[in-house]
C-alpha cells in the first residue's frame, strides 16, 4: 500500500493518523531523553511521509540518525539524511501489523541497537490486516481525546 492508496482508502484520516503516529514516536522518544525533529523533504512534501531525525540523545550514539515511516516498508532507520542504505525495522517476512509498530516498540529497537533488515518489508499491504489499520487510526482518535475508531467498519 502505498500513501496514494493509503489516502484512497482511509481519506482525510490518513492524515491524521500518520500526523498523530508521528507526534506519539516523538511524544515517546522525548519521554527516554531523546529529542527527534521533523526533517523536510521540500517543497509540496508528502503529509503521509514521517522523516525524523535524532537532535540529540545519550552519548550522542543516535545523534543525526533519521526514521523514517510509510505505509508500504513502516519504519526503518538511516545513519544519516544521505544514507542510501536505510534498515527495516520490519523485515522481509513482516506482517501487516508489523507496518505499524507501537512507538515503544519503534524506539525500543532503535535504542537497543537492533538495526534491522537490510531487505524491506515484501509482498505485505498494510490494509490486509484491520488491526494495522486500526492501529493506525487509533493514533488519529487518540490524539483528539478518543480511544477508539467508532466511524469506521472494517471486514476481514
Amino acid at each position: 500500500m502505498d500513501n496514494n492508496a493509503l489516502v484512497a482508502a482511509l481519506g482525510s484520516d490518513a492524515v491524521a493518523a500518520v500526523h498523530g503516529y508521528r507526534l506519539e514516536v516523538v511524544d515517546e522518544a522525548r519521554s527516554r531523553g531523546l529529542t527527534l525533529r521533523s526533517v523536510s523533504t521540500g517543497a509540496g512534501s508528502d503529509p503521509i511521509d514521517v522523516r525524523l531525525v535524532f537532535a540529540d540523545g545519550p552519548a550522542g550514539v543516535l545523534t543525526g540518525q533519521v526514521l523514517t515511516w510509510g505505509p508500504a516498508r513502516g519504519w526503518s532507520i538511516a545513519r544519516s539524511v544521505a544514507d542510501a542504505a536505510p534498515r527495516y525495522l520490519a523485515g522481509p517476512l513482516a506482517r501487516p501489523v508489523d507496518l505499524v509498530p507501537t512507538p515503544a516498540e519503534v524506539l525500543d529497537r532503535v535504542v537497543s541497537g537492533r538495526r534491522g533488515s537490510t531487505v524491506p518489508p515484501l509482498d505485505v499491504e498494510l490494509d490486509d490486516e484491520p488491526t494495522a489499520i486500526r492501529r493506525l487510526l487509533g493514533f488519529a482518535t487518540a490524539r483528539r481525546g478518543r480511544s477508539h475508531v467508532d466511524t469506521l467498519s472494517l471486514s476481514a
